[in-house]
């Protein structure tokens, strides 16, 4: 008898006559042969397809992230990824100020930026000075000594719900009067600038390495219009959060104090020690008749800065590159009555929301102060207004040192 291929069963083509000396039915064999050989062809087609589903289901799950490889499409974020770079851009929960008037500084306030509303005043610090984020939810804070021409540097932390947590000094202490302060991310690198305890002293910038107690100073700067020097600081100073590279808005002008043009500096914090003017560099240069430039604030890593520039009622804040002062964007348009003393224009520390105070108007008798807060990627604008207290707007120097 010829035998199928499995060895057991004849052949579905074997030949009748052969199969009749078997003594069985000959067709009925040949019957059943082809009867377990659709079987067995049926079967093989089922694991095939059984195959393909488990493999196509495999390929799915590897390119999804969820198989041992976690292989990735290039140029695609992981969901953990994109929700981290979400949580990175997210508007900061707080931001902390503290209002400038020209015979004293206010206290420590923090308010939540959905609203503007109040959260915390901090009563231990009762005139602060200068005002810096150096993290989330966390800040440093100039506050002058009793004898009022020292000051020193402090950090605090807010709690979850936004109270300020205990002071904790940094750095060493400063000789004369805090006009502003800027610090990297972390607070590594804290920045300031320094005006004299008297009409005629000399102003300087300088930095301080919080990790290893370093610090360096440059001269012959006048800060506030009271001191002497070629250079003029006339906004916030602000560093950018790589902590290498400090910038200015203010004017450079003659030996007998008239200012020649605005400008727009930038100085190294690795910079040899010396005069502002010696160790810093133009970036930015328009005439005096030309709006004023109101305030600078740096990109992260320093390659653009962001630039507010006043005229009459209207504000325009745009984006430059540090390295060629080239214009590269227009960010926004604020109109209102500035306030009558310049507010700092600060970027948070994932380098994505602009906070500035620019707007003071009355409501009856109370002053009320607007915060703007400008989206870079997308350049929308968020505003929130507050009160000050009464009073406040009549003085010629309100304003309001925020950070966030």
């Amino acid at each position: 008898m010829k035998m199928a291929p499995s060895g057991w069963l004849p052949d579905a083509a074997a030949d009748p006559q052969a199969l009749a000396h078997t003594g069985a039915d000959p067709l009925a064999l040949i019957k059943e042969a082809r009867r377990r050989q659709h079987r067995r062809y049926m079967m093989v087609c089922l694991v095939v397809v059984v195959l393909l589903a488990v493999g196509m289901t495999v390929g799915l799950t590897v390119l999804n992230g969820h198989g041992r490889s976690r292989q990735r499409p290039r140029g695609r974020p992981s969901p953990r990824d994109e929700a981290r770079a979400s949580a990175r851009s997210a508007m900061p929960r707080f931001f902390a100020d503290d209002i400038v008037f020209a015979e004293a500084n206010g206290s420590l306030e923090v308010r939540a930026s959905a609203n503007g509303q109040l959260v915390a005043e901090e009563e231990r610090m009762p005139g602060v000075y200068g005002l810096a984020a150096t993290g989330d939810d966390s800040f440093v804070v100039a506050l002058q000594a009793d004898d009022g021409c020292t000051a020193r540097l402090y950090q605090v932390r807010l709690g979850d719900q936004g109270r300020p947590g205990r002071l904790a000094p940094v750095g060493p202490e400063l000789r004369g009067l805090v006009s502003s302060l800027a610090a990297d991310a972390g607070g590594g690198v804290i920045g300031y600038a320094i005006s004299g305890c008297a009409k005629g002293d000399p102003g300087y910038i300088g930095i301080v390495d919080t990790r290893t107690g370093h610090s360096r100073q440059w001269s012959d700067v006048d800060v506030g219009g009271e001191s002497p020097g070629n250079v003029a600081i006339g906004g916030a100073l602000s560093i950018s959060a790589s902590g290498g590279l400090l910038a200015f808005t203010g004017w450079d002008g003659t030996a007998d104090g008239r200012a020649t043009s605005q400008v727009v500096r930038v100085l190294p914090v690795t910079a040899a020690a010396g005069t502002v003017a010696q160790r810093s560099h133009v970036v930015l240069s328009r005439a005096v008749s030309q709006p004023e430039l109101t305030g600078v604030s740096l990109s992260p890593g320093g390659a653009s800065f962001y630039l507010s520039a006043q005229s009459g009622r209207t504000i325009t804040v745009a984006e430059y590159r540090t390295s060629t002062g080239r214009f590269v964007a227009d960010l926004a348009s604020l109109k209102g009555t500035p306030t009558p003393m310049r507010s700092p224009m600060t970027l948070d520390t994932s380098g994505r929301w602009l906070l500035f105070p620019y707007r003071l108007v009355y409501q009856g008798r109370r002053p009320m102060l607007t915060v703007a807060m400008i989206d870079i990627t997308t350049r929308a604008v968020t505003t929130v207004t507050m009160q000050l207290p009464e009073g406040a707007g009549m003085d010629p120097e309100t304003g309001m040192d925020a950070a966030w």
